[in-house]
């Protein structure tokens, strides 16, 4: 009996992985960037990490139209606008750290979508210097992450993971106002 129920649920357990395999490899990109080959696979893996998330952040910001900035889903949370002058503030701060200089003084973009979308990418570009020069040798250097003693990987590392929880709480903003991201599956 176990040898009959066997011979049907191997093979057809089979086929089911192999075809959740191939429907997981359709949903990612043939264009995804593999940092194996780079000369710092950490650090290249946590740069186009950051710099995906990054990228979905200005897509969101483009598509929530400016009459929408001042969005709020309830009076306890950040506005959509607050929310990305938010992440510029933590790029800035997280960035320089890494860097070992004190926080560029950027002031709060207040006003117009262009102006906060402008601050954003200055924040993000800020990173990009910082993550261009960086190499793996030093990601263990030391580092101070809000008075708690790390190194400089765990800071790295904290940018884009700030990035992305922010970078869901905008696709709800947008969803509740009856809009679609189009950052994609990566």
């Amino acid at each position: 009996m176990f040898r009959s129920i066997a011979r049907v649920v191997v093979p057809v357990g089979m086929v089911s992985v192999s075809v959740l395999a191939s429907l997981a490899n359709a949903q990612i990109s043939p264009n995804l960037p593999n940092p194996i080959m780079a000369p710092n696979p950490l650090t290249a893996t946590i740069s186009i990490f950051r710099s995906n998330m990054q990228d979905k952040i200005m897509k969101a910001a483009d598509e929530m139209p400016e009459s929408k900035y001042s969005y709020r889903p309830t009076k306890d949370v950040r506005s959509f606008a607050e929310i990305l002058n938010h992440v510029a503030d933590i790029s800035y701060t997280l960035c320089s750290n890494v860097k070992g200089e004190a926080t560029p003084a950027t002031a709060t973009a207040t006003g117009s979508k262009t102006k906060i979308m402008a601050r954003l990418k200055g924040a993000f570009d800020y990173c990009d210097g910082v993550y261009s020069g960086f190499t793996d040798a030093h990601l263990n250097d030391p580092a101070d992450f809000f008075g708690t003693k790390t190194n400089k990987m765990f800071v790295l590392t904290q940018v884009a993971n700030h990035d992305a929880l922010h970078y869901g709480n905008l696709v709800t903003y947008l969803h509740l106002n009856g809009l679609m991201p189009s950052g994609g599956w990566f």
